[in-house]
């Protein structure tokens, strides 16, 4: 546990003192909401089902611009090497390397969030805010997983800000159209009943995904 710490610190300050990635994610979410809002009428009543595709089209693609900066400020030094030739098991760094991933996305969604629902004059009550949190976290846990998976694969390779969207879009398909129906039905204002199906599938895709990528994870990491 103290080891996870100890790079989660370490990599959030290097954060904090470049802004990199928080930078991006966030200008380039705020950019797709408003493009968006321009393209479809500001001001206008849209449709849950539309309007809860257009928040996660905001968030994922800028959630990916965050899982580059990851990896990629390791291998540039080769400081990878030393994690690798420290007591720390690769466990450990997948672990911690997750955490921060899923931090950035918490940070960009607390900002993306309330702005989306300013200008899409969606109505969301107090009530569903527990869910709406909840389908959140869902989804950040497992695109965390693959995420930070992939992001150690295609840091190895010459092209890895191309390669990396490539080989997580597919995967990530299941998990980004379970959220998307939950959060079109609990903007809808639906019971819980009507989209439990897909919190189901949701929670599926991130104990399978999540127990594969910390299998798999020793491996990659070695072998990148």
């Amino acid at each position: 546990m103290k080891n996870i710490i100890t790079i989660i610190k370490k990599d959030m300050k290097l954060e904090f003192r470049k802004r990199e990635s928080l930078t991006s994610m966030l200008f380039f979410g705020i950019l797709v909401l408003v493009i968006l809002n321009i393209a479809i009428g500001i001001g206008q009543n849209i449709d849950p089902s539309i309007s809860g595709g257009i928040l996660w089209v905001a968030i994922i693609f800028s959630a990916v611009l965050g899982l580059d900066r990851v990896f990629s400020s390791e291998k540039e030094n080769r400081c990878i090497d030393g994690l690798l030739l420290s007591p720390i098991e690769p466990e450990t760094i997948f672990i911690a390397k997750m955490t921060v991933n899923f931090i950035f996305m918490i940070i960009a969604e607390i900002i993306l969030i309330p702005l989306f629902i300013v200008l899409y004059n969606s109505s969301v009550s107090l009530e569903t805010i527990p869910m709406l949190a909840a389908v959140v976290l869902l989804l950040n846990i497992g695109f965390s997983s693959v995420g930070t998976l992939l992001s150690a694969i295609s840091s190895g390779t010459r092209r890895n800000d191309i390669m990396l969207p490539i080989l997580l879009f597919p995967i990530l398909i299941p998990l980004i159209a379970a959220t998307v129906k939950s959060t079109s039905e609990l903007l809808r204002g639906a019971s819980v009943d009507k989209y439990s199906q897909w919190l189901y599938l949701t929670m599926a895709f991130d104990l399978i995904f999540f127990g594969s990528s910390y299998l798999l994870f020793e491996y990659v990491i070695k072998e990148g």
